[in-house]
């Protein structure tokens, strides 16, 4: 038995999980770290022939500093329809579009906007991953879609933004965490470097997610998906439950 981990061989059952719907079967060996977790994710890339551009931010086991590179194909704009899983789950986020690279000391005139945003995610193993497998598969991130822009977030934004979240015309209870700008905009200096590290450093244009600040929360068999948040909205309409996985 061959346990040297080959990441070019986990990213083949990712890209054909992204490419067909059908589940991967969990990666073995396992990614023993995260070393192992970025070179699935560059290979992932490699075999998509995606130019990325797209960064999310993330917390390994919800303590750990780390970030996934997303396909540029990942994303959409608000009132796209996707095919999406029966499983998939939304979360509503800020997404930052630089206007350059921000270098180790962000302030925001290295952002362009910031933009209202959901994030779908769903895994693409038969079951549940490891965090380090998950992180492998974009820390089961499947799209990105970019709403309108947050007013007046050039003078800075509240902890909390006042986000509302209606499923099929229905207001969802659930609780916004705080997201300080002041953390977000520390968390991008560290994306640099990592960005850099991993031979595609930021640039104008590129998008990065921020983190849930609400969610994540499971779609169910919603048809439409809608957040505002201080006048800025975002919307998803679900093509079909039981779809393939992936955008259209």
């Amino acid at each position: 038995m061959n346990d040297i981990f080959d990441a070019d061989a986990a990213a083949a059952s990712l890209v054909d999980a992204r490419q067909t719907g059908k589940p991967a079967l969990p990666l073995s060996p396992s990614p023993a770290t995260t070393r192992d977790a970025y070179a699935v994710q560059q290979a992932v890339m490699q075999r998509l022939g995606d130019p990325g551009g797209v960064w999310k931010m993330a917390l390994l086991g919800g303590v750990d500093r780390e970030a996934s590179i997303l396909p540029q194909a990942a994303l959409a704009d608000s009132g796209a329809q996707l095919a999406l899983p029966s499983h998939a789950m939304v979360e509503v986020e800020t997404a930052l579009i630089l206007a350059k690279d921000p270098g180790p000391k962000p302030d925001l005139n290295s952002i362009a906007d910031i933009r209202l945003a959901f994030e779908i995610v769903a895994t693409r193993f038969a079951a549940a991953p490891s965090p380090l497998q998950a992180m492998a598969d974009s820390f089961n991130s499947v799209a990105v879609i970019l709403g309108g822009s947050v007013p007046h977030w050039q003078d800075g934004l509240p902890d909390r933004l006042g986000i509302a979240l209606t499923l099929d015309g229905q207001r969802i209870a659930a609780t916004e965490a705080a997201a300080p700008l002041a953390d977000v905009m520390d968390f991008l200096g560290w994306l640099s470097h990592h960005a850099r590290a991993q031979g595609r450093p930021l640039k104008a244009g590129d998008v990065v997610i921020t983190g849930a600040r609400i969610g994540p929360l499971p779609l169910a068999k919603a048809r439409l998906a809608s957040a505002v948040a201080m006048s800025a909205s975002v919307e998803l309409t679900v093509q079909g439950a039981e779809a393939e996985l992936g955008t259209s």
